[in-house]
């Protein structure tokens, strides 16, 4: 009874460490960092290339560091990790203060902050790995999910409140330092979520261990299907926020209640994603979010002939987005789980993040070159409707995603490679 109620003790601490850290990420990803760069100057295209730099370090830099916490502790490079986030978070509210170099300061804030976000996340699922039990994965990491999403919606709802009442530098300096503060307090709590599996010391070295992880079974096909899915829709939040700004017109405000609405589908997402998990098996969960991605993106091109107003018809499709998204995400963290070995955790689950990051940066780096190099159209027709450059965007994702429904054939639950650990589907 006492070993339950410590495993219940630290749930709540892992799950508290995440609702207060994660504010920070929510801004970049829900409108409002978007909001604050365009206001400082930073053009559209230069949007897309800033938000890839977090993906683009943490590509490069994760396998080293999941490498090093395997070796020397992975809770003292996540407690660097949080602690460097910190620091680079609290540079972003500075840009606001020196507008001839406001550009410059969002790039080394976001700079630092990812390179701290990837030492923290290079060690983060090793780290829960052996405190969560398998037969509960997916429940847990869904009720994880679902609060940290909870937490960052309740606050970014007051933050688009705010907004509307007033759209000034000032007021989005403010955010950005609660938030940081907050990243403080992430800081001690991470301290408190024990490590059960102490550092090894070096066992081999980078690339023989790393040898080791590319031969287990299914696991690279795995993450190659995922750094494709992240290639074909890494992008696509950007792109909404930046349509709905460049074509549309919305306030701030708006923008932000989108990034909400994006967080309450992937809170859905979340709840659905894990009792699916759990119940019939992550294979069904991929084969459906490919199918609902492509109709959501392509969806947006129809919202000047629906009868609703642009407005309602792209906020429902941004719920489903994030709902679709949250789902998949659920399902990939239970699949990985499964597929590592025992040991060098950190570093099985470093190829996981870095070719997903690879995909998210690869996505925002092509979009945005595009966007600087015209070559896609600005304003176009296809028969009734008045489309932009974003739309082509979105269209061609959506095709992508569509016809890449033939890689789950790299999916190891697709094709039955299953290790002990992966859920079962109940029949």
């Amino acid at each position: 009874m006492n070993t339950d109620l410590q495993l219940q003790r630290t749930f709540r601490t892992v799950i508290l460490t995440q609702c207060v850290g994660a504010i920070s990420a929510l801004l970049i990803q829900n409108g409002f960092m978007l909001t604050y760069a365009l206001r400082l100057g930073v053009p559209p295209h230069g949007v897309l290339l800033l938000f890839s730099m977090l993906p683009l370090v943490g590509m490069f830099l994760t396998l080293p560091l999941a490498y090093v916490a395997d070796c020397l502790g992975k809770k003292r490079i996540g407690t660097a990790g949080a602690a460097v986030s910190l620091a680079g978070f609290l540079i972003l509210p500075l840009a606001g203060f020196f507008p001839g170099a406001a550009t410059q300061l969002l790039w080394i804030g976001i700079l630092v902050f990812a390179i701290g976000n990837a030492a923290n996340t290079a060690s983060w699922f090793a780290l829960l790995s052996p405190i969560i039990p398998e037969e509960i994965r997916g429940r847990f990491f869904g009720r994880l999910r679902t609060s940290w999403q909870s937490v960052g919606l309740v606050f970014s709802l007051a933050v688009a409140g705010l907004l509307k009442w007033r759209e000034a530098v000032p007021l989005y300096q403010a955010v950005l330092l609660a938030a940081g503060l907050l990243l403080a307090i992430r800081l001690i709590m991470y301290r408190r979520i024990p490590e059960l599996e102490p550092e090894r010391g070096a066992s081999g070295s980078f690339f023989s261990l790393l040898s080791g992880v590319v031969k287990i079974p299914g696991y690279m096909s795995f993450c190659c299907y995922l750094f494709l899915l992240a290639l074909f829709t890494g992008a696509s939040a950007t792109v909404f926020g930046l349509l709905e700004k460049e074509v549309l017109g919305f306030s701030d405000s708006q923008i932000v209640i989108m990034g909400n609405l994006l967080a309450v589908g992937a809170i859905a997402g979340f709840f659905i994603g894990g009792k699916m998990v759990d119940r019939v098996g992550t294979r069904r969960v991929f084969l459906i979010a490919h199918g609902l991605f492509a109709l959501v993106l392509v969806s947006f091109c129809l919202r000047g002939r629906m009868p609703v107003s642009p407005a309602g018809f792209i906020g429902g499709l941004t719920l489903l987005f994030g709902a679709v998204n949250g789902a998949f995400g659920i399902a990939a963290s239970s699949e990985m789980l499964a597929l590592i070995p025992a040991r060098n955790k950190s570093l099985s689950t470093g190829v996981y993040t870095t070719l997903t990051w690879a995909g998210v940066a690869a996505s925002n780096l092509l979009v945005g070159q595009a966007l600087k190099l015209g070559v896609l159209s600005p304003q176009w027709n296809l028969g009734p409707l008045a489309l932009s450059a974003y739309d082509s965007v979105l269209i061609g994702s959506a095709i992508l995603m569509f016809l890449s429904t033939v890689t789950l054939g790299l999916v190891p639950s697709v094709l039955n490679v299953r290790s002990q650990g992966l859920p079962n589907p109940r029949r």
